[in-house]
């Protein structure tokens, strides 16, 4: 699927919040090269939507990652919202993924859920990846990850990676540059600044930068972690610039309760027709802060790694 192809899926999924589509298309982007071999595995899946839209998958333009929430009335008490599951409702196929990853694994039960719809994974299994993988040693050829830095010991998953990976094999893993919690605005302005007045982002951080996100690290200490471990870096690329994480962390995030809200009021054939409209105007604004977030100087290192890793 080209780039533009995946943003347009990407928007599609995530209409009402066009920063998260920002930021995944940049994702995909830059691990571009990065083979899914099987056996593979997805570690830290959630519902999948993110590789199978990279896998070249389409959805229905009915169908958004929204339809399925709950407890929205507490969006702004770091609940999460997308851990609910409505089995009355189907994912759209329309276009299935070009391969298959055989093994998808999360924590939760409702995502897994979301995940099976799609078509995408050959076996899906709950588990808690702060605790030793459930597979035996050399199962898999390739592994992708993009939740090692909201674990408890990310050189105890780097480590258990490494031993499920087959001699050979690789892994691409996304990872937080030291400079990421810095470009937040709840850091930047409220936690760092000391400035009471901004208290107010605690909302917007929602237990992002607060609670979960918990390793952010410059290059050599990610590279030392995966030396202990006996895996080496092939090609690192950074990524995710400070005028992109900026965008993202307000983006919609303050109007998606009642973004939502008004979206479900409105006729199904209405609500198609208005979609449409609404993704080729945030895709006019997306599309330049690709390219401005690919070649935009700065003084600052970007906020996140892409490591492509082999055992």
């Amino acid at each position: 699927m080209e780039a533009s192809d995946t943003l347009k899926q990407l928007l599609n999924v995530f209409w009402l919040r066009p920063e998260t589509a920002l930021w995944r298309e940049i994702d995909i982007r830059t691990m571009s090269a990065f083979e899914m071999r099987s056996p593979s595995l997805d570690l830290g899946c959630g519902d999948g939507l993110f590789s199978f839209i990279r896998a070249g998958g389409e959805l229905d333009v009915s169908f958004d990652a929204f339809r399925s929430v709950s407890r929205m009335d507490k969006f702004f008490q770091n609940v999460d919202v997308f851990d609910s599951y409505d089995e009355n409702q189907s994912s759209a196929v329309i276009k299935p993924p070009k391969y298959q990853i055989d093994v998808g694994f999360d924590c939760k039960t409702n995502l897994l859920k979301k995940a099976g719809q799609i078509g995408l994974y050959g076996t899906l299994k709950q588990g808690d990846a702060n605790k030793p993988l459930p597979f035996p040693e050399a199962s898999f050829n390739s592994i992708f990850s993009n939740i090692i830095y909201w674990l408890d010991s990310p050189q105890s998953v780097i480590a258990e990676i490494s031993r499920v990976l087959k001699p050979g094999g690789t892994a691409c893993l996304m990872l937080p540059n030291i400079t990421f919690p810095q470009f937040s605005f709840y850091k930047q302005l409220y936690v760092n600044g000391g400035d009471d007045r901004w208290r107010f982002l605690e909302m917007l951080d929602r237990g992002r930068f607060s609670d979960n996100i918990r390793q952010a690290k410059p290059l050599d200490e990610w590279q030392a972690m995966f030396g202990q471990a006996g895996i080496r870096i092939e090609r690192h690329h950074y990524h995710l610039s400070k005028l992109t994480i900026q965008a993202w962390d307000i983006g919609l995030r303050p109007l998606f309760p009642i973004l939502l809200e008004m979206s479900r009021e409105l006729p199904p054939e209405k609500r198609i027709v208005i979609k449409a409209k609404w993704t080729e105007i945030m895709r006019t604004f997306i599309e330049p802060l690709l390219e401005i977030d690919r070649t935009l100087p700065g003084n600052e290192d970007p906020a996140f790694h892409c490591f492509e890793l082999r055992k």
